[in-house]
């Protein structure tokens, strides 16, 4: 999913222009299909940023759609989500005189690398539910906008040797929780995902990739696993994921952190 952004702009007086009192937002659909569009105005002049605009809009081929907004805070930010590339967008700010100015927009691929961190886990040969994420129901996604939440990597400090699994579903125990957490500071609205770090049990479910790790004894060894690469067609829906470890040879502590790749 990519993004149009004016990043933060001003309603103050500036340049050529007056007091910004409306911002016009104009979408063309020249591609050869239908299309989606998720458009949200942001007032910045809260912490965090809350919502003065959310459409979403269907644009058949050639259609244009016009929106405008009255501007009342002095600073603010449109974006504009889609999955076409033959999309055109404009923005145009209009002072109290009735001048228009043109936006300048920036196009990004919205991402984030969303993680958790764990220690001092006292594993055995029996499976340890290490971390376990799901989608946040506080947080809601447009069904017609294209998102995808993946596991991105995995990283776990042993003094034995391991074995990992990442498992899709099944019954979870401990607390899903939404970020910050004690030990990542991440804002609530910035992530699509919930964390579980009390868990230690995992029941039923399906393993979606597995492996082994060596370790060192008497030293930690990293064990590094990057999901990206091994180009799993799997994306995080309506279920659990999670990271359970185990020793190949007794008892160990070790730490862990497992990463989650979001694009909405």
């Amino acid at each position: 999913m990519a993004v149009y952004t004016t990043n933060t702009l001003t309603r103050l007086p500036s340049g050529n222009m007056q007091t910004i009192v409306q911002a016009v937002v104009k979408i063309v659909n020249s591609g050869t299909a239908d299309t989606l569009v998720y458009l949200t105005g942001l007032n910045n002049d809260n912490n965090p940023e809350s919502l003065f605009a959310q459409e979403l809009l269907e644009l058949t081929v050639g259609s244009v759609v016009t929106r405008t907004y009255n501007i009342t805070f002095n600073f603010f930010q449109f974006n504009v989500y889609y999955s076409q590339d033959l999309l055109g967008v404009e923005i145009f700010l209009v002072d109290t005189v009735g001048v228009y100015q043109r936006v300048d927009l920036k196009r990004v691929d919205l991402s984030r690398i969303t993680s958790e961190f764990r220690d001092n886990l006292e594993v055995t040969d029996t499976p340890f539910a290490a971390i376990s994420f799901r989608r946040s129901p506080t947080l809601t996604i447009p069904e017609a906008v294209a998102s995808q939440l993946r596991p991105d990597g995995v990283q776990i400090l042993a003094s034995t040797p391991i074995r990992y699994s990442l498992v899709a579903g099944g019954a979870v125990n401990g607390t899903f929780v939404s970020y910050p957490t004690p030990t990542t500071i991440i804002p609530t609205n910035a992530t699509a995902l919930q964390v579980n770090y009390t868990c230690t049990t995992v029941t039923g479910g399906r393993v979606i990739t597995q492996g082994i790790g060596s370790g060192i004894a008497g030293a930690y060894q990293s064990v590094t696993l990057d999901l990206r690469s091994e180009q799993l067609s799997y994306s995080l829906r309506e279920e659990t994921l999670t990271l359970v470890v185990s020793s190949l040879t007794g008892e160990d502590s070790v730490a862990a952190v497992f990463r989650m790749a979001e694009q909405w």
